[in-house]
């Protein structure tokens, strides 16, 4: 049975758009304050985090930052898909993230509510492997088809905690023989485990 994961009323990015107006290429526009879809969305966004969850999804659906900024698009089109709501449901993120969507999503929350000593303490953990476990993970991603749901990943989420989110995608493609080996999986997860933790629906015996 498919759930709604967030949900926003079309009234809330509409107001948004009545008070700061419509604009592309931009997020905010420093100088008119009018902001983009995505803008609007994240000014009401429910939960941290869940504004880039929303644009990963609309990216693979067609309605991301790209559509906004397209020359045929307008602000009525805007308005329209807004005056539907968002609602994302799990189908929507397994689609987007992959069968791990749901330690994706827990990532990309937790990450919005870094503290600076969390960052710094994941930035720190990192180790002189991480570049070869990186390209072992994209050719796992690649290799299953998964790629865009690497891409979906990477982009929902930013700085220290990208691989721990990209690293989830591919987790049950791990082997001992690789190419995208355990060893990988614990370089790229390890950081974030330290300090935050696994997220609750992984454990080593995910298959």
């Amino acid at each position: 049975m498919t759930a709604t994961i967030i949900s926003i009323a079309a009234a809330e990015p509409l107001a948004v758009l009545d008070g700061w107006g419509w604009t592309q290429g931009t997020y905010v526009d420093e100088g008119s304050g009018r902001v983009c879809l995505h803008g609007a969305i994240r000014l009401c966004a429910p939960v941290p985090g869940d504004a880039q969850i929303v644009e990963a999804v609309a990216a693979r659906q067609g309605w991301g930052t790209g559509w906004n900024d397209a020359p045929d698009t307008d602000e009525k089109m805007v308005r329209a898909l807004l005056a539907k709501g968002i609602e994302i449901t799990d189908d929507d993120l397994k689609g987007t993230f992959g069968p791990q969507w749901e330690a994706v999503v827990w990532i990309v929350r937790r990450a919005a509510v870094l503290t600076e000593d969390e960052r710094d303490a994941i930035a720190i953990a990192r180790s002189d492997a991480w570049d070869a476990a990186r390209v072992a993970t994209w050719g796992a991603a690649r290799y299953a088809a998964r790629d865009a749901a690497w891409d979906a990943a990477r982009d929902a989420t930013w700085g220290t905690v990208r691989d721990a989110a990209v690293c989830v995608v591919v987790w049950d493609l791990a082997s001992e023989k690789g190419p995208f080996t355990f060893a990988d999986r614990e370089l790229l997860i390890g950081p974030w485990e330290t300090v935050i933790g696994l997220p609750p629906t992984l454990d080593r015996s995910t298959p």
